[in-house]
């Protein structure tokens, strides 16, 4: 099952993590999915964890402000407290939404104490929740019992993840998070690689979550465009689009065609 379709059938789901960014891309998806359908989510125990994913919504055009215009907050931060978590769910579906989205981090060993609590209220309410696990912190044996805690397990797999820089994929493209640059060459190969096999017509990258590209790494990944139909480059900051478009300029060969994210700047070098 996928993040998208988690969020759909508003089920207690969970999903096993390998990395920091996995957690950045993978609560990001759900966050962002929750949003677009209306849906009031609600973040527990995110630490700096909330600042990559205001960054991703912000790249993603959503806007967040509460004002006596928008309405309510769309995305809330909530206390880590289990017991707190009934009233903030009932909170938001008093100011009127649809339906609620929780989830956050889990950043100690074992069953998070949350689990009860969202089972009931999933049972109760119009909640869906993803509960995130770093692998690093299970058990033997607790993969197989949070299976039988949860309705179902999100799937998010990796074509590469150092945790400085993951490749993956959701639909037709491949999605950079993290930091790419031209000593991770391991990283590179895993880029040029997953582009070499994507369909002729569908080379598509989603760099949205893509903090950092330097110049000869956006000059090997512009290499890999290749003729046409070549690549399109999509949820660029505008300083990483005109870096992208200024490399591409100066290889005649390659067509590349830039769609940059709504807001927001982004580091390059």
């Amino acid at each position: 099952m996928t993040v998208a379709e988690a969020a759909d059938r508003g089920q207690h789901g969970w999903v096993v993590l390998d990395s920091e960014l996995a957690h950045e891309e993978v609560v990001g998806d759900f966050v962002l999915d929750g949003l677009e359908q209306g849906d009031c989510v609600l973040l527990a125990g995110m630490g700096a964890r909330d600042e990559n994913v205001r960054r991703r919504l912000q790249r993603a055009g959503v806007e967040l402000s509460a004002s006596p215009d928008r309405g309510p907050a769309t995305l809330r931060a909530v206390p880590p407290d289990p017991a707190a978590l009934v009233a903030s769910v009932d909170s938001a579906l008093d100011d009127g939404f649809p339906g609620v989205r929780f989830s956050g981090a889990i950043t100690e060993p074992g069953t998070s104490p949350f689990e009860p609590i969202v089972d009931e209220l999933a049972r109760t309410r119009p909640l869906t929740v993803l509960c995130p696990y770093l692998r690093s912190l299970l058990g033997p044996g607790q993969e197989t019992a949070l299976d039988h805690l949860h309705d179902d397990r999100v799937h998010a797999p990796a074509a590469y993840d150092d945790d400085a820089f993951r490749l993956s994929c959701r639909g037709e493209a491949l999605r950079l998070t993290g930091e790419l640059d031209g000593s991770n060459t391991e990283a590179l190969r895993a880029v040029l690689a997953a582009t070499a096999g994507q369909d002729g017509d569908s080379r598509v990258w989603d760099v949205s979550g893509l903090h950092f590209l330097d110049v000869s790494a956006a000059d090997a990944l512009v290499a890999a465009a290749g003729p046409p139909p070549g690549l399109t480059v999509r949820g660029a900051t505008p300083l990483l689009g005109r870096l992208v478009t200024a490399v591409a300029a100066d290889s005649p060969d390659a067509e590349v065609r830039v769609r940059t994210a709504p807001h927001t700047e982004g580091p390059v070098a």
